[in-house]
């Protein structure tokens, strides 16, 4: 069997290690290894509960002896369900209230619009009379697709937000509504050595594991810490 293994400089190792016991590595040890001994049985269950990243054994190859050399200090940004929430909330509403307003125009000009979309079917000239109408149609229907895409925008940032935070505060026991709260995302970064076989080689590789929480803050102030999960491996 072939075998490389990768020189790793003495300072920097002995570096790594000081910032790992720093920062505690132990929970960042246990992560890791439950993470590729799971990938390595393809226990999609587990894998489901642990991580966002998805480690193809097939084509990186198999993980084994997974050691943490390095934590980097953490990293936080806002989390904004709750403001994206009341911005889809806010795209809704102006989306009801302009098909309320067209609705009503669609009703007073009912057989002047009908002449008008027959005539754009079969490639007549509308007639002089309908012109306006036409015209002012148009402008319903662009402004349409312009609130369609304004409320699409809005849930899907929305979602989005949601998904970075909801598996590392997930509990079947006690969901929550996430729309519900603000907060922070923290993340940080664990350098690892570890070997790796694919077709019948093995290699030792260093790899970059993203871990990442939500933290989240509600109405009464109280925050809810998230687990760390796994969001990339690089």
């Amino acid at each position: 069997m072939a075998r490389s293994r990768m020189k790793v400089p003495v300072l920097a190792l002995c570096m790594g290690l000081l910032i790992s016991a720093c920062g505690g590595s132990g929970e960042e040890q246990t992560l890791v290894r439950t993470y590729f001994q799971a990938a390595r049985v393809n226990d999609r269950a587990s894998l489901g509960n642990i991580a966002m990243y998805a480690w193809n054994t097939e084509e990186r190859g198999a993980v084994s002896r997974p050691n943490v050399q390095s934590v980097s200090e953490e990293q936080s940004r806002p989390l904004r369900m709750l403001e994206l929430s009341q911005t889809l909330a806010e795209a809704r509403e102006a989306e009801d209230t302009f098909t309320e307003e067209k609705i009503a125009y669609q009703d007073e000009n009912f057989d002047a619009i009908n002449r008008v979309l027959e005539a754009e079917r079969e490639g007549d000239n509308v007639r002089r009379r309908d012109r306006d109408v036409q015209e002012a149609w148009t402008d319903w229907r662009e402004r349409t697709m312009e609130h369609s895409r304004t409320v699409a925008a809005a849930l899907d940032a929305l979602n989005d937000e949601q998904n970075e935070a909801s598996l590392s505060v997930f509990d079947p026991n006690n969901p929550l509504d996430l729309t519900q709260y603000n907060g922070e995302l923290v993340t940080k970064e664990v350098e690892i050595t570890a070997r790796v076989e694919l077709d019948g080689n093995e290699t030792e590789e260093m790899l970059t594991v993203t871990l990442q929480r939500a933290i989240l803050t509600g109405e009464d102030g109280m925050p809810i810490e998230g687990r760390w999960v796994i969001r990339n491996i690089s």
